[in-house]
């Protein structure tokens, strides 16, 4: 039974770092749990500031039952540990059994969809938060996107981000294991499939270069039942084409030899793939390198508008997006219960001014 208000389940991996790292920030108790007690206690001694944290750390089996033994007492739980396709719905089972409010970092459609079908109801009925994708590649253009639709006049959203990220290994074999699943976008008001591996060029603000966009993100799904939006489409463009045309192929080979494998196959060949992608940690980000922007532009029958979101360091956004939504759950229970983007959950304004405060992020409207 936890006797912290807070569990960070995946502290050991880089994300989970930093998630402990904001949880310091914002002073609130923790446990790091995981599966490794080593690798835990080894990556804590990697946590800025962890001198002056108040945490334990927690060694537990990736199963609904013992999960639940250990998020029981605290109010809030953390799930780094990915992909979520594969292992997300165990600790949302947990969760919730335990009574705990659910935040996580997936930007995985397919999961939240499905767990939002599944899981949103007896969330809500409970009292609880499900607030999955707090973190920066969807959260932030949802920051962007919500602003647009505070405008009477727009129907219609065109949203995309372009992150300048060196993938970690948990997100190499996400963004590997999401060739198996369906990305949506929303079209009179309903989520409608995009083919496989979907691209676009896109141009960066103040740019005469263009990027390769592929189709994906969820903030489809946040205003499938909005009313005023109707339309709907994102797109990510990686700061790096090679990246993004290495992911469109490896999408076009799974359809081509993969797609009728028998299951774990499938997730077999996708994870030797990954693994040649990204087999170990990155640096942590430098401010001056790892420069993102996310933009978001509104269309209606009488105007137009358009938000960008300039930030950098998008791994550290999501440490501090985890915390300020386990910050505002503790200090405000109740105020959002179901299934909610954090923007949703605690109001856009508020989410970008957590990430102002700490200088991560700055939104302009233009044009």
């Amino acid at each position: 039974m936890s006797k912290k208000p807070v569990v960070v389940y995946g502290a050991s991996g880089y994300t989970g770092q930093l998630v402990c790292e904001f949880l310091r920030h914002f002073q609130i108790p923790f446990i790091a749990a995981g599966r490794d007690g080593k690798r835990l206690e080894e990556a804590m001694k990697h946590v800025v500031g962890i001198e002056t944290a108040e945490y334990e750390i927690a060694v537990v089996e990736h199963e609904v039952a013992t999960l639940t033994k250990l998020f029981a007492g605290a109010k809030v739980v953390c799930n780094v540990v990915g992909p979520f396709l594969m292992y997300g719905e165990t600790v949302v089972q947990a969760a919730l059994a335990a009574g705990c409010n659910y935040i996580d970092t997936t930007g995985e459609q397919a999961f939240v969809l499905d767990m939002r079908n599944k899981y949103s109801a007896e969330y809500a009925k409970r009292g609880l938060l499900f607030a999955p994708c707090s973190a920066y590649q969807n959260a932030v253009l949802d920051i962007a996107c919500q602003a647009c639709a505070e405008h009477a006049d727009i129907d219609s959203i065109e949203a995309f981000t372009v992150p300048a990220v060196t993938p970690t290994t948990a997100s190499a074999a996400t963004l590997l294991q999401m060739v198996r699943s369906q990305e949506h976008f929303l079209e009179n008001g309903k989520l409608v499939p995009w083919a496989p591996a979907t691209t676009v060029e896109v141009v960066p603000p103040y740019s005469n270069r263009t990027l390769l966009g592929i189709a994906g993100l969820t903030p489809a799904i946040w205003f499938a039942e909005h009313g005023q939006i109707r339309n709907l489409k994102s797109f990510c463009a990686f700061g790096s084409r090679e990246l993004t045309e290495q992911i469109v192929g490896i999408h076009k080979h799974y359809h081509a030899n993969l797609a009728t494998l028998p299951a774990a196959d499938q997730i077999a060949a996708l994870g030797q793939i990954a693994a040649g992608i990204q087999s170990g940690m990155p640096p942590r980000e430098n401010p001056l390198v790892h420069r993102n922007w996310d933009t978001a532009t509104g269309y209606g029958s009488m105007g137009r508008v358009r938000y960008t979101i300039y930030s950098h360091c998008g791994y550290q956004q999501t440490g501090l997006l985890q915390a300020f939504m386990a910050s505002s759950v503790l200090k405000q229970p109740g105020r959002a219960v179901g299934f909610h983007s954090p923007s949703q959950a605690y109001g856009y304004k508020n989410v970008l001014g957590a990430l102002e405060r700490f200088g991560y992020a700055k939104m302009v409207k233009e044009g």
